[in-house]
């Protein structure tokens, strides 16, 4: 069996561009939307790469990403995700205490007072709401 020879082409940036392969054919399709100005910013800087398709610098951007990058969309991945489970217990905390002052509250508005130490349980709560509102300031 003869042997095809597939020549690749390497731009003067230390791109790798990969001619359509019969061995490596590009069968699955990736969709995602960007705005129109987003697109033509990419259009521009793959014209100005001497790309004739977005796709074709969209690919190349994506196989040749430095380990860095990777490593630095990585990091914020978990930055991200550990952000988010701080806010999901916030909000928690959040919910959980405004349903205790809703339960005083419904109590005071049906017997018309509250004892002493329901009043300061009042007081306390409120303060927790205001450090928790804080606390998710923080983290926004």
């Amino acid at each position: 069996m003869k042997e095809k020879k597939v020549s690749v082409k390497v731009t003067g940036k230390g791109e790798v561009l990969h001619p359509q392969d019969k061995n490596n054919p590009k069968t699955t399709q990736i969709q995602f939307r960007v705005s129109q100005k987003d697109k033509q910013i990419l259009a521009s800087k793959a014209k100005a790469n001497g790309q004739q398709k977005l796709s074709t610098y969209l690919l190349n951007l994506g196989l040749n990403a430095s380990s860095e990058l990777v490593e630095k969309a990585v990091e914020q991945k978990i930055e991200d995700s550990e952000l988010t489970a701080t806010l999901r217990f916030l909000r928690q905390s959040l919910i959980h205490v405004g349903n205790n002052l809703n339960q005083l509250t419904k109590k005071r508005n049906s017997i018309g007072f509250l004892l002493h130490s329901e009043q300061r349980q009042v007081f306390l709560l409120s303060e927790k709401i205001e450090a928790l509102c804080e606390a998710i300031k923080e983290k926004i």
